[in-house]
């Protein structure tokens, strides 16, 4: 009875998905080769240069940031608006899911809100970024930084990839450097390149100017404040430059978290919720692995957290089902009888499973296996359908006397326990002397 329960609480998990959900709707981006407001015949125009001084003039009045237009900052600018225009498009649709969550935080610091466009220059709002020497993340941490900021990392998970922890330890980040340099342009230059190294930039020059020490930096560090202001100009300006945005469904208000109470794999959370592994990754990318310790807290959509909370005992009971293999989704649990000359690799190999799988099934703690005991294995039933497909048959084969399946398969080159099992629907490897069986060919 608990098993047919366990299965009808599936089917009601799967009644309302007539396909697999997910957020992700993208469209193509319209590429406009003229500016929608200017009629400008090239980049080299002067009139570019004034529109440009403005607009950051603009911005700059309402920002503690000072964003006030430079020579050095037109290259950058000319390239976002140029060849990296794919790359605003996708920002400006991956900001309608990020930026809510920076600007929270920014503000909860007393910080400013423009800080938000630096996670695009450091990893282009892609939470699994990792740098050549390390540094990972939305904010781009080292692991001894991350960790001086609390950003915990483990086998399970990476702290430094979870959006809001990670945006957490920049703001408190940001607080430190500003008390130490009290100007945003060198907080900038310390982020990249080390408050360290900032320090004796500005002792060997003598000047807590950022353009005065610009000549002296390494030019990573050199181009960064360039690069963040043009990164400013073009997201408040994209529009008036026929930049559009990828279009997605997902925004930050339209989830919820989720604190698990039981260890979950990320298939069994996917078929459970009716909602695809790349959204479940997209919402979740501190997860190092496809599975789910206890005491998780997930980001998932806010439909489907409802329907887990109103369905949770159900929820559970089938999260725990599946743990145990009390029920299956999509395979066949048999029986195995062990043969002289078996041994658990040469068993998983014919039934195409894990040999830590068969361990787990049957509760072993050793690879070692007695002759005539009996192994529990779940098998992929679309395997066999595939297998039973594209198999010939060759004539019957009557079973004679000492007969074992694995001797049979052992006559017939590509001919395995499973395909002979699956073929003639045995469910052990009992058979009986005369018994007439049909045999797969490859």
């Amino acid at each position: 009875m608990r098993k047919i329960l366990i299965i009808s609480l599936f089917l009601i998990f799967k009644y309302v998905c007539t396909a697999e959900s997910s957020f992700f709707h993208k469209t193509d981006v319209t590429d406009k080769n003229n500016y929608l407001n200017n009629n400008f015949e090239s980049d080299n125009d002067s009139n570019y240069l004034n529109v440009y001084k403005e607009r950051l003039i603009a911005l700059n009045a309402i920002s503690p940031i000072d964003l006030s237009y430079n020579e050095n900052i037109l290259p950058f600018i000319k390239s976002y608006l140029g060849r990296n225009k794919a790359l605003i498009s996708k920002m400006l649709s991956l900001k309608e899911f990020y930026f809510p969550l920076f600007e929270q935080q920014l503000d909860f610091y007393n910080l400013p809100l423009e800080l938000k466009y630096l996670a695009i220059v450091e990893s282009a709002l892609n939470p699994k970024a990792r740098s050549p020497s390390g540094a990972t993340g939305l904010w781009q941490f080292m692991y001894l930084t991350g960790k001086d900021f609390g950003l915990d990392v483990n086998s399970y998970f990476d702290q430094r990839q979870d959006p809001l922890m990670s945006t957490k330890a920049a703001c408190e980040y940001f607080v430190r450097l500003y008390d130490m340099f009290g100007d945003w342009h060198l907080v900038l230059a310390a982020y990249n390149g080390g408050p360290g190294y900032l320090q004796r930039k500005i002792n060997s020059v003598g000047s807590y100017s950022f353009w005065d020490l610009y000549p002296h930096l390494r030019q990573e560090t050199r181009n960064y404040i360039p690069t963040f202001i043009a990164v400013n100009y073009v997201m408040n300006y994209a529009a008036k430059h026929g930049i559009e945005s990828d279009i997605s469904r997902i925004t930050i208000s339209t989830t919820d978290t989720l604190t698990l109470n039981k260890q979950i794999s990320l298939s069994t959370l996917s078929k459970m919720l009716c909602i695809n592994v790349e959204t479940i990754n997209f919402l979740n990318p501190s997860f190092k692995k496809d599975i789910f310790p206890a005491n998780s807290v997930l980001v998932l959509p806010l439909t489907a957290v409802r329907d887990f909370l109103d369905n949770e005992e159900a929820s559970y009971m089938f999260i725990e089902s599946v743990a145990k293999k009390e029920i299956l989704i999509d395979e066949k649990r048999i029986i195995y009888q062990v043969v002289k000359g078996d041994y658990l690799g040469r068993i998983a190999d014919d039934f195409d499973v894990k040999v830590f799988e068969i361990k787990k099934w049957n509760n072993l703690t050793s690879t070692d296996l007695i002759i005539g005991d009996k192994l529990v294995i779940y098998v992929n039933n679309n395997q066999q359908h595939n297998d039973n497909q594209n198999d010939n048959l060759i004539n019957e084969y009557i079973v004679q006397p000492g007969d074992t399946l694995w001797d049979i398969a052992k006559k017939y080159k590509g001919v395995s326990v499973w395909k002979i099992m699956s073929l003639n629907n045995i469910d052990s490897d009992n058979i009986k002397p005369g018994t007439k069986i049909l045999l797969p060919t490859i």
